[in-house]
């Protein structure tokens, strides 16, 4: 892992690079703001897999969050080479890494871990395997983020190395199943889950598919099928 800013400070810039930032999460962002009880406490969030920081804006933009610390790990070059992002002083730590490199007990620090339209990128047993790693090491209280398009949502790499293509498709049964505290959902059929730590009881009921052949129709007929409501612009408290 290499840690590109410290304490809003870029210490190891990343130079003579083309590529741009990537990713943008369609994911239900808002949801973030519906997690904890107390959103005036000194509350840790990691954004894993940043992108481009919308994740960050949208937390720094509202005046409840705008005091939250925000820290972002992205794989791709392109997103850890983003001096107008960083000048802003949006993001406190960032690393540049994949998930899988982070030290488990990293995970423990923080309140709120962001895994936004992350896991579709992975292969089904890494996929699994971080899931189960986060929901392991994150705290006793802290909560795990969770979005995905609810199908194969068909997507390639636009950059070298920009990790964009989509590897697997999640149906709804396997996000519900994990037993989400609430959800939320924006078009087209993006699922955004809460999991607190009881979710790693049920782990073994989180199964991707690799069928590229889950479309979109057959997604929403599983997503209606578990009881999925998806009602954009609107999310729903389980536990």
């Amino acid at each position: 892992m290499r840690q590109i800013v410290k304490d809003y400070e870029v210490i190891d810039p990343i130079v003579n690079s083309t590529l741009m930032p990537a990713g943008e999460s369609a994911s239900p962002k808002e949801l973030i703001f519906h997690i904890l009880q107390d959103n005036a406490a000194k509350v840790q969030v990691l954004d894993i897999g940043f992108g481009k920081g919308n994740l960050g804006e949208v937390i720094k933009a509202n005046p409840q969050t705008a005091h939250w610390s925000v820290d972002g790990v992205d794989g791709f070059e392109g997103s850890c080479n983003h001096p107008a992002l960083f000048e802003r002083k949006i993001y406190r730590n960032v690393w540049h890494g994949l998930a899988q490199a982070v030290p488990s007990d990293r995970f423990a620090q923080y309140d709120i871990i962001c895994l936004l339209d992350v896991i579709e990128h992975l292969t089904a047993d890494t996929a699994r395997w971080l899931l189960r790693t986060l929901l392991t090491s994150m705290g006793p209280n802290a909560f795990l983020f969770v979005s995905t398009p609810l199908w194969f949502y068909p997507q390639h790499s636009q950059q070298s190395g920009d990790l964009e293509e989509h590897l697997i498709g999640v149906p709804a049964s396997a996000m519900m199943a994990l037993t989400p505290v609430m959800y939320a959902m924006n078009h087209p059929l993006i699922g955004g889950f809460v999991l607190s730590k009881r979710s790693l009881d049920f782990i073994e009921f989180f199964q991707p598919t690799t069928d590229k052949s889950f479309s979109y129709e057959k997604g929403l007929h599983v997503a209606n099928a578990v009881g999925f409501q998806g009602v954009p612009g609107k999310f729903f408290r389980l536990g």
